[in-house]
C-alpha cells in the first residue's frame, strides 16, 4: 500500500468516525443499523473493514463505502482499499458482499434512511460418505 493510500484511508476513517451519528458492528451482530443521510458509518464483514455515508438524491440512496483489509500495524496488507458506489432507490435494498460474510443496505421511502444489517455467511462441509 502506497503511503498516499495509506494517508487517505487513515484521514477517510479518523474523519467519518468524528461524524455523529456513526455506528459501530461487527459481523457476529445480526441487529439493523438506521443510518441518516451524510452519517458516517463504520464496521467490519470478517477480516474487511468499511467506512461510508450516503446522501439521498432523486429518491434514491447513494451509498459510498471504503472497503480495505483490517490495519495490523507492521504486515503489509494484501490488497488495496476498494471504493464502492451504489444507487439503490426508495424501498429497494442492495448488498456489498465479503468472503465471510454481507452487509444488506435498505433505503427508506423517499431515501430519508437507510438501515443497515450485518450477515454472517457459515461455509457448509457435507460428510464424506
Amino acid at each position: 500500500m502506497t503511503t498516499f493510500a495509506k494517508l487517505a484511508s487513515v484521514t477517510l476513517i479518523s474523519g467519518l468516525a468524528m461524524l455523529s451519528g456513526a455506528a459501530g458492528a461487527s459481523a457476529g451482530e445480526s441487529a439493523a443499523y438506521h443510518i441518516k443521510p451524510l452519517k458516517g458509518i463504520t464496521f467490519a464483514v470478517g477480516s474487511k473493514r468499511a467506512v461510508g455515508y450516503y446522501t439521498n438524491d432523486d429518491h434514491a440512496c447513494r451509498l459510498t463505502l471504503m472497503l480495505s483489509d483490517a490495519y495490523s500495524g507492521n504486515e503489509k496488507s494484501f490488497s488495496e482499499p476498494v471504493r464502492v458506489n451504489l444507487t439503490i432507490g426508495e424501498g429497494a435494498s442492495g448488498s456489498v458482499d465479503a468472503l465471510e460474510g454481507s452487509a444488506v443496505f435498505r433505503c427508506a421511502p423517499d431515501a430519508t434512511a437507510m438501515t443497515m444489517q450485518l450477515v454472517q455467511r457459515v461455509a457448509y462441509n457435507a460428510a464424506a460418505k
